[in-house]
């Protein structure tokens, strides 16, 4: 385990000295090895974990061996281990808890850089370092009962500590961009923690006019790399679909409505169920039938025949036919 330890620590101090280098294509390496030495680290923990000196958990498999005596035993496949699906559950096995959103921007951060990188290496890179230290020190301080400061060299955590904290910075000032805007919805809360920038993956999204207040309006830009010419549309019904996943969870185990349509307008999965409208182009279907009071479904509205229910909608079209 001191072993997997010491490689953890040193992948994330190669990473960080690749960071610092003026060479934009080792940043590649950056992310890469961050990644690695962050999950080095919850392997390092899951080995502990292992009932057995032989860090069974690490592995992805377990297969059954034949024994000389004809005894069947079951033995780990050490030609592959864990990776981050496989962490995640069994952290949740172990009942020990990680901020998974951190783990899996990390990640993203890491398959964007390996598609994008010779484009927008810094952005990706100080996004991975920004990311992965707060996973180090919950994984090093509660789970494994080290001190970070003191395993890494000065040079490296100070490094890790000054960037968290611009990113920090960034970060709270493209959430003020936010601060006047009039979200509808009470279900679902504007998706502020799950905006990424297509081009580069990162989570520094702000509003490029602060004094708007209507979300059909809102324009993204990336403080990353300055990307201020994508879809805001798409951005938004992707960061909504990770912030209604929980209700999304709940529709599907308890019954229920789920918390988003697909907008009969603009097609995306941006119309929110009780707010009554997409926020990303403004569409509202009217909230009763005309015909029988019956309220209105926006799944089943049909935009030719407003202010009837999908049913009196049919009804209207079969008899327009006949």
């Amino acid at each position: 385990m001191d072993k997997l330890l010491r490689n953890a620590i040193d992948s994330i101090e190669i990473g960080v000295e690749d960071f610092q280098s003026n060479d934009p294509r080792r940043a590649l390496s950056a992310v890469r090895n961050v990644h690695a030495g962050v999950l080095l680290l919850c392997k390092t923990v899951l080995w502990r974990h292992s009932l057995d000196t032989d860090g069974s958990l690490i592995y992805s498999k377990v297969e059954p061996k034949k024994l000389s005596d004809g005894r069947i035993e079951w033995q780990p496949n050490k030609n592959k281990t864990v990776e981050v699906a496989d962490i995640k559950a069994r952290y949740k096995l172990l009942g020990l808890k990680l901020n998974w959103p951190k783990l899996d921007e990390l990640t993203r951060h890491r398959n964007t850089i390996e598609h994008y990188y010779l484009s927008v290496p810094e952005s990706a890179a100080k996004g991975a370092l920004a990311n992965a230290l707060p996973l180090i020190n919950t994984i090093m301080r509660d789970q494994l009962q080290t001190v970070p400061e003191h395993e890494f060299r000065a040079e490296c955590w100070k490094v890790l500590l000054d960037n968290a904290e611009i990113q920090a910075e960034i970060a709270r000032e493209c959430a003020e961009t936010f601060a006047r805007l009039e979200w509808p919805s009470t279900d679902v809360e504007f998706p502020i923690k799950d905006l990424a920038c297509p081009s580069c993956g990162s989570g520094l999204i702000r509003q490029q006019d602060p004094d708007n207040t209507t979300p059909c309006e809102i324009e993204f830009a990336c403080r990353a790399c300055g990307d201020d010419q994508f879809d805001s549309g798409d951005c938004m019904a992707i960061a909504l679909s990770e912030e209604a996943s929980a209700l999304y969870y709940i529709a599907m185990t308890d019954g229920g409505e789920p918390p988003l349509a697909i907008c009969y307008e603009c097609g995306r999965t941006t119309y929110i169920i009780d707010a009554g409208e997409c926020v990303c182009c403004g569409a509202s279907a009217p909230g009763e039938c005309g015909v029988c009071g019956h309220a209105i479904n926006v799944n089943d509205y049909n935009p030719d025949y407003p202010g009837v229910c999908g049913y009196h909608a049919h009804q209207a079209q079969r008899a327009e036919r006949d």
